[in-house]
């Protein structure tokens, strides 16, 4: 003990020596420095022991610190409010929801259907004397389409005949000519709406094709209908008064008149083409000369004159429409 009192007297002693001899800067700056040093070392070992210590030792981290949500309880709010389960973030397997991709969750509204829209033509048949009036009217100004056999006696060659080959029924009247070379002329003042004046017919095994769907259906469909016009002209004739919206069609054609072109006028009388039996069976096979005739049509407001009258009462009418007596 008393050796270590006499080496602190003797440091102190030293210590006031140095002080005294103008050392005493030097040695607080050593002092300073080592101090700084011993700092640095300490921060750099604690650095290097936390690294290397297991995770399982470490302390409780933030995250541990946050609540978390029992697995057994539901979770409804996040499952709304998390972009992970939205239907845009959904993956393409699928989603918990139900949904499919492309497709609202279940539980969403229901995006509203557009209404579809639909052009109705009013398609309510003519009483008997709705369609007598309305042929009386029109023949006051009507010219016959053509001077071939008048088919007014012919019941078969009328309106609403059956039409057994294409499964439908006949909507016009047809004259038979017997022989190629006879005009088919305008009935009344009009507009060309629609012609066809270069029709190649289908041969028979092709056109039977055709006629096999329409059997199928039981019914002749609009563009097989056509189809069997051959060369043919429609003529919009207006909205005649106390009438209506009139439409006369020109069909089996040989050719159409140079002279009729869609959008020109026409004048009753004036030639529409030759006719011929374009589209029929005959012309299927080759056979052009065969049972030439000129099928034609009248319609008023989109329903041929007589629609669903019987064989009496289309006679009638198409009688008064050509002022012929019975």
């Amino acid at each position: 003990m008393a050796v270590s009192f006499r080496w602190l007297k003797k440091w102190v002693v030293k210590i006031l020596g140095n002080l005294k001899s103008g050392r005493v800067l030097l040695s607080i700056a050593a002092l300073a420095v080592a101090f700084v040093i011993g700092i640095v070392v300490s921060q750099a070992w604690s650095s290097d022991s936390s690294d290397d210590t297991p995770a399982s030792s470490a302390g409780p981290s933030e995250a541990d610190s946050e609540p978390t949500s029992s697995p057994s309880e539901p979770d409804d709010e996040s499952s709304s409010t998390d972009p992970a389960t939205t239907p845009e973030a959904t993956p393409a397997s699928g989603s918990s929801d139900g949904s499919t991709p492309g497709n609202p969750p279940d539980n969403a509204d229901p995006v509203p259907t557009p209404a579809p829209v639909f052009l109705v033509l009013d398609q309510e048949p003519q009483t008997y004397q709705e369609a007598l009036e309305d042929a009386a009217r029109l023949s006051l100004d009507i010219v016959w389409p053509s001077g071939c056999m008048s088919p007014l006696p012919y019941p078969d060659l009328m309106p609403n005949a059956p039409r057994a080959y294409r499964s439908g029924i006949h909507q016009g009247v047809d004259f038979q000519c017997f022989a190629r070379g006879h005009p088919a002329v305008a009935a009344l003042d009009g507009r060309a709406v629609l012609v066809v004046g270069n029709y190649e017919d289908p041969d028979s095994d092709k056109r039977d094709l055709l006629l096999d769907v329409a059997a199928q259906l039981d019914a002749t469909p609009p563009y097989t209908l056509l189809t069997l016009y051959g060369n043919y002209v429609v003529i919009d004739h207006g909205v005649v008064p106390d009438v209506g919206h009139v439409i006369t069609v020109y069909a089996h054609l040989e050719s159409v008149d140079p002279d009729i072109r869609v959008g020109e006028a026409v004048q009753a009388g004036q030639t529409v083409g030759e006719i011929g039996n374009r589209g029929t069976h005959a012309a299927a096979n080759g056979d052009f000369y065969t049972d030439p005739h000129l099928h034609w049509e009248l319609h008023i407001d989109n329903q041929y004159l007589g629609a669903g009258l019987s064989a009496e009462e289309t006679r009638y009418v198409y009688t008064t429409l050509f002022a012929e007596t019975s």
